[in-house]
């Protein structure tokens, strides 16, 4: 059974201090690059399944499934002391399946699909205020087809990554321009590689996209790529495995990328690696650590704060998040 709580500042020295007693980062130190200390658990927040999180300097947008074609967000914001305060409850603000959202600034962007198989994928536009009051567009507009769709922002770009097919097959891209007037207009969609699973996050100029290229507990991948000054894309000519793993999740803040994945098909361990980013779309992995246990994992990076979600079991129940800090 897992607790229900927050970590004051006292844990988190503790967690640090016995972190670095046991060495378990002098790796990443050794290499100059900045460890994660996790919170020693993680705590419930809502149920759903199919969870997503973003967020904005200290606000948090969280979209999940609510497991009858309902889609469902959670507000929160992340305290001082690295503990989130989380809304009372969440609302519906859409229909649909798998959804995934990034903020930038004010401006949310929701991708979603339409039904559990290929077929229509959705965008949906917001705002979020300090508060953290969030404002939806009306209605939903659909930008493609195919399925498991996954959105980054960086500045006024969003790239938008998915699945054409079940199973193995091509993967592709969008570009989104966000216009001042919280407009989008979508690039033409183009295959930037193949595979199963893809997740993508930007920082600055650079693109961290990471996916499946075999079955359960098969290869990860990581493609980067470059956003030019016209908006354009110029992906890397191909991509590396960098583990083994299934549903991957990939989020940066800087110079710094943060990776989670399962060891596995439904309930398993979950991995984290940390990766830098370095000049000319260069990533270096640092190898996996476990943090926790559950399934389809996805995280936001936000300064020096992780924040990751995930399912405890298969289909709706308990989601959770566990805090971090590098």
């Amino acid at each position: 059974m897992k607790a229900v709580g927050k970590i004051n500042k006292i844990t988190l020295l503790a967690i640090t201090l016995a972190t670095a007693l046991l060495g378990l980062t002098a790796s990443s130190w050794a290499q100059g690059i900045p460890p994660v200390v996790w919170a020693k658990a993680p705590f419930q927040y809502d149920k759903g399944e199919a969870p997503s999180v973003a967020v904005s300097g200290l606000v948090i947008v969280e979209v999940h499934e609510g497991g009858d074609g309902t889609l469902w967000y959670h507000t929160g914001r992340i305290q001082e002391n690295g503990s989130v305060t989380w809304a009372k409850a969440p609302f519906q603000y859409d229909k649909g399946y798998a959804p995934s959202i990034a903020i930038n600034g004010n401006d949310i962007l929701e991708v979603h699909q339409a039904g559990t198989a290929v077929g229509p994928l959705w965008y949906h536009t917001g705002s979020i205020s300090a508060a953290g009051q969030v404002t939806w567009a009306k209605t939903a507009v659909q930008y493609d087809s195919g399925l498991a769709p996954s959105v980054a922002i960086a500045g006024q770009t969003a790239i938008e990554v998915h699945q054409g097919q079940i199973g193995i097959g091509p993967l592709w891209y969008h570009t989104v321009e966000i216009q001042t007037n919280g407009n989008v207009v979508w690039s033409r969609s183009a295959q930037y590689d193949s595979g199963v699973a893809p997740s993508v996050a930007v920082a600055g100029s650079t693109v961290i996209e990471v996916h499946q290229a075999g079955g359960v507990e098969g290869p990860l991948w990581c493609h980067t790529a470059e956003i030019q000054a016209n908006g354009s894309v110029s992906w890397a000519s191909a991509p590396f495995q960098y583990d083994n793993g299934f549903a991957p999740s990939v989020s940066a803040s800087g110079p710094t990328a943060i990776e989670i994945h399962q060891s596995g098909l439904g309930v398993s361990q979950l991995w984290f690696q940390i990766a830098a980013l370095g000049a000319g779309g260069n990533v270096e992995f640092f190898g996996a650590t476990q943090y926790d246990n559950g399934e389809s994992p996805r995280l936001a990076v936000a300064g020096p704060t992780v924040l990751e979600v995930h399912q405890e079991e298969t289909g709706v129940g308990p989601l959770w998040y566990h805090t971090a800090a590098y």
